[in-house]
């Protein structure tokens, strides 16, 4: 088993991309990381997964340093300062990624500069891809002494440098001294069937024409509050994990980085879930970013297409329904955490939620962006039917467990929600026939949810009809309307949660058997829910305590893994994770409003 020691912490990388793929960079300026063409192809570089066999693209001072990571302003261009006893030299990474005649460059290039700035700094490059996810040999060739190619069977990865390469067995090599004011570059290209001089991929003006991309489309979101710094990176952050060619947004960059170290709670999140889809449409519509509103709303409009009524939780990113989950047991997983998982056989599960989520986001693209709803209303009406007739049935709830199929309060409440705006909808466009039929419905499922939802023992909504144990996700009921958080059951239950899975400011899912070995952390989203729940309540000092504490939890560079280490802090699971940078621009705003007296 490789040691820890040869990993590095899952805080300490920064993601660049392209919005068709991206890659993981350490502060130590190694890209441990990348898929190509999209985010769910196999790997070309995985030491992340595998310190031994993975595969790395390292560019890092060949003395002792110390690394200073950053953002350049509004944008997503990465850049490492190193300081060495002998200068100063920046590490600049990114993916090309701008429009050209209205469509979204797709060039699959990692291009990275580095340039001294201070002294002569001696580099090291280290050019291990190992493509397929490390499947089979990759072989590496020089073409000319300034650019190779690593090769496994059809698949191929070319460098090209401005600096000599070597091939040392499996690998290229590069030493090279950078004096202030010079700059050397270097230019990954996927499947490519030549090898170019790097100053043929023109890396320079792609540079500027990515900046560009970057900062117009940052300089278009309306957040100007106190947390100004933290909504953007947000922002850029959930755009980076768009799917560019269909409007999908894939759920982390990574998969199997684990829930727990060591355990076997690691899945694949490189995939489209509705629900995240849907909750990044709310939040960036709070930034005045209403394309991406439309290009979700036509992504799903396919995916119905091809489902029908029967909807699954997840896709790939070009609506792929099959994700089939099998386990790569070649990889060690992040420090020996296994299995490593590729596909993900929730997109099996039945979950009741998705129904409620779809007609939720559908009913907010014709309220707030200029969509055709009426087009559509067919289908959307065939969904809220579905619902009427099925909500009475147990599923896997929205934490996707692997037990047996049960009453979940959380999705009996998105049930309730399919049927209120489906209502609204009726109303709005004039079928008023169907908002007749579905308002009773909707009032048995509010009622039902009362009575067998709420424990009296313990003075809560609890996560499933018929227990005790209490549910983070519960926290949403205010948020979307169920009910209000100061009525008094909502307050109890807010109280409740407070007091039994709000730990060093964090909130954990739930305290229910769950089937699987080993504890988590604290799940992310839930904190920036209950900041949502306490701020509307009025206690708005004490939602701002806890949300400057959440704000600390980020790494150095503003990015949230999908969970946090109770007792260490350490971010654990895939990284970043969408569904928490949403629900931070949707706490950010709403506080926001509250200390202002907007709210």
């Amino acid at each position: 088993m490789p040691s820890d020691s040869l990993y590095k912490r899952i805080s300490d990388y920064g993601i660049i991309g392209d919005m068709h793929s991206c890659a993981l960079v350490g502060n130590d300026g190694s890209i441990d990381w990348c898929c190509f063409p999209r985010f769910d192809s196999p790997s070309v570089f995985a030491s992340i997964l595998d310190a031994k066999i993975g595969g790395r693209f390292r560019i890092a001072p060949r003395s002792k340093y110390k690394s200073e990571p950053r953002y350049e302003e509004n944008t997503n261009v990465l850049t490492h300062t190193f300081a060495t006893a002998d200068g100063l030299v920046r590490l600049a990474d990114f993916m090309p990624c701008y429009m050209l005649q209205g469509v979204q460059t797709s060039f699959h290039e990692i291009i990275r500069k580095v340039e001294g700035l201070k002294g002569n700094v001696a580099m090291r490059l280290l050019f291990e891809p190992r493509l397929n996810y490390a499947r089979g040999r990759t072989e590496i060739d020089v073409s000319f002494d300034k650019s190779g190619k690593a090769v496994n069977k059809k698949e191929s990865l070319a460098l090209s440098s401005s600096v000599q390469l070597k091939k040392d067995n499996d690998s290229l090599v590069a030493e090279f001294v950078l004096k202030k004011g010079e700059v050397a570059w270097f230019v990954a290209k996927y499947a490519e069937d030549m090898s170019l001089s790097v100053s043929d991929y023109l890396p320079e003006l792609k540079l500027e024409r990515t900046r560009r991309f970057w900062r117009r489309w940052v300089g278009r979101c309306s957040y100007r509050g106190r947390w100004s710094e933290q909504v953007l990176r947000s922002a850029l952050t959930l755009k980076i994990l768009e799917y560019a060619p269909t409007g999908a947004l894939v759920a982390a960059a990574t998969t199997s980085l684990p829930e727990t170290l060591g355990g076997m709670r690691n899945w694949d999140y490189r995939y489209t879930w509705l629900r995240d889809s849907a909750f990044s449409l709310y939040a960036l519509n709070l930034l005045g970013q209403f394309a991406e509103a439309e290009a979700f709303l036509s992504w799903f409009l396919s995916v119905a297409r091809k489902s029908g009524v029967n909807l699954q939780i997840l896709y790939g990113v070009e609506g792929e329904r099959y994700l089939v989950e099998e386990e790569l047991r070649h990889l060690n997983g992040y420090k020996g955490s296994k299995p490593v998982r590729i596909g993900n056989a929730a997109y099996e599960q039945f979950q009741l939620d998705v129904y409620g989520i779809v007609v939720d986001a559908a009913y907010f693209s014709h309220r707030y962006v200029s969509s055709k709803l009426k087009d559509i209303y067919e289908e959307i009406r065939n969904i809220i039917d579905l619902v009427a007739r099925i909500w009475e049935s147990p599923d896997r709830g929205v934490w996707e467990v692997r037990g047996e199929p049960k009453h979940y309060v959380h999705s009996k409440m998105w049930a309730w929600v399919a049927l209120d705006r489906g209502i609204r909808l009726a109303d709005e466009l004039g079928y008023h026939d169907d908002g007749e039929r579905w308002r009773p419905i909707r009032n048995r499922i509010r009622n039902d949810i009362m009575e067998k939802g709420w424990s009296k023992k313990k003075k809560a909504f609890t996560m499933y009809y018929g227990g005790n144990d209490l549910d983070a996700s519960n926290l949403l009921m205010p948020l979307v309307g169920f009910l209000p958080a100061t009525h008094p059951k909502m307050k109890a239950t807010i109280e409740r949660t407070m007091e039994e899975l709000l730990e060093n400011g964090l909130v954990k899912r739930y305290n229910s058997n769950d089937y699987l070995e080993g504890d988590e952390g604290a799940f992310t989203i839930c904190s920036f829910w209950l900041v949502d729940c306490l701020t509307k309540l009025g206690q708005v000092k004490e939602a701002t305590k806890y949300f400057e504490k959440l704000l600390s939890y980020a790494n150095s560079l503003g990015l949230y893994s999908e969970e946090i280490d109770l007792k260490t802090g350490e971010a654990l699971g895939n990284f970043p994770q969408a569904y928490t940078h949403m629900a931070l621009i949707n706490a950010a705003t709403n506080l926001e409003d509250a200390l202002s007296g907007k709210y």
